[in-house]
């Protein structure tokens, strides 16, 4: 006999299906522009020695340094966000830990103690899909704070590798100059 043969549930496994995937393309996505951020940043230094300081490239280098930083932050936020979690309802019928996340799961003492309260939980459905529908409404606090920090590292990105790049061009037409004059 299936577990929960509702529509509701079948609808809340989909949702959580998909939220968990949105969880692991914006880790993708704010590891590989930290990638390409750091790529980006080998290439200053090497031409950082050949730059011809005026009024602007330093503003161009603090506009650049000030974005760089903000993007790394934001980026790592999207990778670790802080989410100040709420704790489940406590009533006579349900257990203070939480079973669907790691933190609830590791409190159980052993991986049969945590096969029982499953066990238990079959009868009840209600319960189950209460469960399901707390880790869809916790993963998708957490998709849209990741999504925020993200947004934020992608334009803080666009606006340090503009930076950056326009300090390289910079560089190149003063050197073209210099050896015109020359």
């Amino acid at each position: 006999m299936p577990l929960m043969p509702g529509l509701s549930s079948q609808l809340l496994f989909h949702i959580l299906q998909s939220e968990q995937s949105i969880l692991t393309r914006t880790d993708q996505k704010a590891y590989t522009l930290l990638s390409i951020l750091g790529v980006f940043m080998v290439f200053f230094i090497v031409y950082y020695l050949m730059m011809v300081i005026n009024i602007f490239i330093i503003v161009a280098l603090a506009i650049y340094f000030g974005a760089a930083f903000l993007a790394i932050w934001s980026l790592m936020q999207t990778i670790q966000p802080r989410i100040h979690r709420e704790s489940p309802p406590v009533d006579d019928n349900s257990h203070q830990l939480d079973p669907t996340f790691f933190g609830g799961i590791r409190e159980y003492r052993t991986g049969d103690d945590y096969f029982a309260y499953f066990k238990n939980l079959e009868k009840d459905e209600d319960r189950i899909l209460q469960l399901l529908s707390r880790q869809v409404h916790a993963l998708a606090v957490i998709n849209w704070t990741k999504n925020k920090h993200l947004h934020r590292g992608v334009y803080c990105f666009i606006v340090a590798i503009s930076a950056e790049l326009l300090m390289i061009l910079s560089t190149f037409i003063m050197k073209g100059l210099e050896s015109l004059s020359i």
